[in-house]
């Protein structure tokens, strides 16, 4: 599942607001995020790992001038949900990414 999410900022300050979301993320919620590991291979992407009940989640976030574009790669279970993440994906990267 691809996400692309439209932006009017620096890649700078998207990876900010990126990293300061998940270290909130994780202040608030730190018992469901205690199993997610994410890497920065390069300064405009991220790639992340969540392990939850068994399923293991995948994923990358790519920083482009205009866009943002996570893909998540979902396990047979949770694909079954894609449809409905998909729309809560877009609007959590809106509020974020919003001026």
């Amino acid at each position: 599942m691809t996400v692309s999410v439209p932006h009017e900022l620096s890649p700078s300050e998207v990876k900010r607001r990126l990293v300061d979301a998940i270290a909130e993320a994780r202040t608030k919620h730190g018992e469901l995020l205690r199993d997610t590991e994410e890497t920065w291979p390069s300064d405009n992407q991220m790639d992340f790992i969540a392990r939850a009940m068994g399923q293991t989640v995948t994923g990358s976030v790519r920083i482009e001038p205009t866009h943002v574009h996570v893909t998540v790669t979902l396990p047979m279970l949770l694909a079954l949900f894609a449809s409905k993440l998909k729309p809560q994906i877009e609007a959590e990267g809106q509020k974020l990414l919003g001026k």
